[in-house]
């Protein structure tokens, strides 16, 4: 099952569900999100810090759980990988999911949440960039346009010499 793409003025969420992140680490994102005319919404313990965490298990599952649940977020991005997503894998409840599936974002770490995806539900996830590199990167490098796109539900072309 494929979520259904996205338009401008939907809404995407931003969550980490393993490292700690800050609000200037995630701006260029932000930036280059809104600029598509997507709105942006933090998971309300994001910038929490419990040892190299954003935040405690519980802090960070309760993010993502809501972004689950929530019927307008049409987009779950990662704001970065690092080790704790399978630490909370078993909490999350996909129910509210299946039944509203929306896309989920990232790499790393967070391939623990697209195998278990596809697996139990067999729905479509995008294996992406997060959006601690665009800090590096920058919102014009091929890696998010090619993110942007996949959202859009754009052809993706693809030249190599």
């Amino acid at each position: 099952m494929r979520p259904p793409y996205l338009k401008p003025g939907d809404k995407i969420g931003i969550v980490s569900t393993a490292r700690k992140i800050t609000a200037e680490e995630l701006q260029p994102a932000v930036d280059c999100f809104k600029k598509e005319g997507f709105e942006i919404v933090f998971g309300k313990n994001l910038f929490n810090e419990q040892n190299q965490f954003s935040g405690t298990d519980e802090e960070r599952t309760e993010d993502f759980q809501l972004m689950l649940d929530n019927p307008e977020i049409k987009a779950i991005l990662c704001a970065r990988g690092g080790y704790g997503t399978v630490r909370i894998i078993d909490k999350l409840d996909f129910t509210a999911f299946q039944k509203n599936p929306k896309w989920i974002c990232g790499f790393s770490d967070v391939t623990v949440l697209h195998s278990h995806i596809e697996k139990n539900f067999g729905i479509e996830t995008i294996h992406s960039i997060m959006p601690v590199q665009l800090k590096k990167l920058g919102g014009e490098s091929e890696a998010a346009k090619t993110l942007i796109k996949s959202l859009k539900g754009e052809t993706l072309d693809y030249q190599f010499p």
